[in-house]
């Protein structure tokens, strides 16, 4: 799933609409689009068959936190205006993790944004269910005053609409019948990948015990990207990188160096840390 594809799914939603933002299609985009910033499984954010260990995120789960870090409370009247960041704790994974909190912040856009749509998931929820509490699942609707939840079935099916109504492979790379749940989290992965984020990065947004992840990069990515052909020519020896360019390093963040006792010309060491 691509951002562009994000974009379909919202608008075609009636989102926007006083009329539509509270139908099954807007509160989908919703949970798809803020699942998407947080790599999200399916069981996280819907209703699923088989349901297995892993827990549905709930309203509690859910915490919105000012500019300055200060927590904000759902019912604070002007929660979109202060909120900049959202957390979500992810109470129970597959990989038996509990607890695990994933903080995301605003990205300035008016609708692919986390912030805005986990709003947008809680107020909708808070205002619609007075009986909601803070056990209550995110995938919560009300539809003709029945309280209902979204299946990954649904969403599946709102996706492949979305593909194929806006243009399938000719405008977003890949037909209907390729995508899936699942493809919101490998979409993140893969946004993230072709950015050159660490790997160690997209491993502890999408709480990757181990590098399984990498299964989610599609071959042909590596294929038509430069993404390695032009790091591996960077330094033209091994024995002697003095001379080698300075990437990824600012006026605040210089390179390390290592000076060998010998009295040769300094090495660029490399930066383990997670912005590499």
């Amino acid at each position: 799933i691509t951002p562009r594809l994000l974009r379909a799914l919202y608008d075609s939603s009636g989102a926007n609409t006083i009329a539509l933002r509270d139908s099954a299609p807007s509160v989908t985009a919703d949970l798809v689009l803020g699942s998407f910033f947080f790599a999200c499984r399916a069981c996280e954010y819907t209703k699923t068959k088989l349901p297995g260990k892993t827990k549905v995120i709930v309203l509690g789960g859910v915490i919105f936190r000012s500019a300055t870090k200060k927590t904000i409370p759902h019912q604070h009247p002007n929660l979109l205006a202060l909120a900049s960041y959202v957390t979500i704790i992810f109470v129970d994974q597959k990989s038996g993790k509990k607890m695990d909190a994933r903080t995301q912040q605003q990205t300035g856009l008016p609708f692919l944004c986390p912030v805005l749509r986990f709003v947008s998931l809680v107020q909708r929820i808070r205002r619609l269910i007075p009986t909601a509490t803070d056990d209550t699942d995110i995938s919560t609707i009300i539809i003709n005053r029945s309280i209902m939840k979204i299946t990954s079935t649904y969403v599946r099916t709102q996706l492949r609409l979305t593909c194929r109504t806006f243009g399938g492979k000719a405008v977003f790379g890949f037909d209907a019948h390729e995508i899936g749940n699942k493809s919101i989290r490998s979409g993140a992965a893969m946004s993230l990948f072709l950015t050159n984020t660490h790997t160690d990065r997209i491993m502890i947004l999408g709480r990757w015990a181990s590098n399984a992840f990498l299964a989610y990069i599609r071959p042909q990515v590596l294929e038509w990207t430069t993404n390695m052909s032009t790091s591996m020519i960077q330094i033209d020896s091994f024995f002697d990188a003095s001379n080698a360019p300075n990437y990824n390093t600012t006026a605040t963040d210089p390179p390390q160096t290592y000076t060998p006792s010998n009295g040769s010309h300094p090495v660029i060491m490399p930066r383990f840390d997670l912005n590499m």
